[in-house]
């Protein structure tokens, strides 16, 4: 990265107190640059082992499946929903993001 966009990066991170999530930042400052942080909270959905993992997690939270069933839950394909997802949402580094 240029020496600006890591000044950028670096002063974002202390502003927003986010020393915590600071390799978040990086992966979506490398998604939609260093200019763009400011949609970073509102993009970011947090990190996942796998696009499928992520896609399980957000049916979950949706409600669109009931997490303690194993019947369907063990039926779906979640590597083609994960497919079907990720046209709306963006990855790096294990970082997931909504694209807004």
């Amino acid at each position: 990265m240029e020496n600006n966009a890591e000044e950028i990066i670096a002063t974002f991170i202390e502003e927003n107190d986010l020393e915590s999530q600071e390799d978040a930042v990086r992966a979506y400052a490398s998604l939609v640059g260093a200019d763009f942080l400011e949609s970073f909270q509102e993009a970011y959905q947090g990190e996942f082992n796998s696009d499928e993992d992520f896609a399980q997690s957000v049916a979950e939270d949706l409600g669109a499946i009931d997490k303690n069933a194993s019947w369907p839950n063990n039926c779906i394909d979640w590597e083609k929903a994960a497919k079907e997802l990720m046209y709306d949402y963006a990855e790096e580094g294990g970082y997931y993001f909504r694209n807004l």
